[in-house]
C-alpha cells in the first residue's frame, strides 16, 4: 500500500516515535497513556461506538472519557483495548521500528511502524516491501495525536 504525503527526513521524528509510544501503550496495557494519545475525534468515535454497542447513555460515557475517576472508565479502556487488538495481535505490537513520516500537509501525517525490528537498526539499508502498522497522526493543540478516523486519508489519491 502507498502511504500519501510526503517524507521530510530520512529520519524517525516526534511524531513517529509518538505513534511508537501508543503502540507500546497499547501493547502493555498502559491504556491511560493511550487514550491520552487520541485525538479528540477518535475518542468521540469510540465513546460512542462504546456506548452504541453496551446500551449506555452518552453521557455516561461521556463522563466516563474524561474523567479518570469515573466507574466506567475502566470497562471504556478495555474495550477500547479489545477492539484495536482485534486489528493488531498483540504479538505484533513486539518488536516494532519507526520509519520517517509521511507528511500529508502540517497538520495530518502517516507513521508507518514495521514489524520485526529485533535490533538497533537506525534505518533499512535497502529499499524494500515491509509488513507493519500505519497510524495516521493528527496535530491538535501542539502536540501529535494518533487520528484513527484519518485512514479515511489512505483512499484518496496521490
Amino acid at each position: 500500500m502507498q502511504i500519501p504525503g510526503h517524507k521530510r527526513s530520512q529520519q524517525p521524528d516526534e511524531c513517529g516515535n509518538r505513534a511508537g509510544v501508543f503502540a507500546e501503550a497499547l501493547r502493555d496495557a498502559q491504556m491511560e497513556l493511550a487514550w491520552s494519545m487520541l485525538s479528540k475525534e477518535t475518542r468521540g468515535m469510540r465513546m460512542g461506538v462504546w456506548a452504541t454497542r453496551n446500551d449506555i447513555d452518552m453521557q455516561i460515557a461521556y463522563r466516563a472519557a474524561y474523567d479518570s475517576g469515573h466507574p466506567s472508565r475502566l470497562a471504556l479502556l478495555e474495550d477500547f483495548r479489545t477492539t484495536v487488538l482485534r486489528l493488531w495481535p498483540l504479538e505484533d505490537l513486539t518488536d516494532l521500528g519507526v520509519a520517517p513520516t509521511n507528511y500529508v500537509d502540517d497538520e495530518h501525517a502517516f507513521v508507518f511502524l514495521p514489524f520485526g525490528v529485533t535490533n538497533d537498526v537506525a534505518r533499512v539499508a535497502r529499499r524494500r516491501l515491509m509488513s507493519g502498522l500505519i497510524l495516521p497522526m493528527l496535530l491538535e493543540e501542539g502536540e501529535w495525536r494518533v487520528d484513527l478516523p484519518g485512514w479515511r486519508y489512505l483512499n484518496v489519491p496521490n
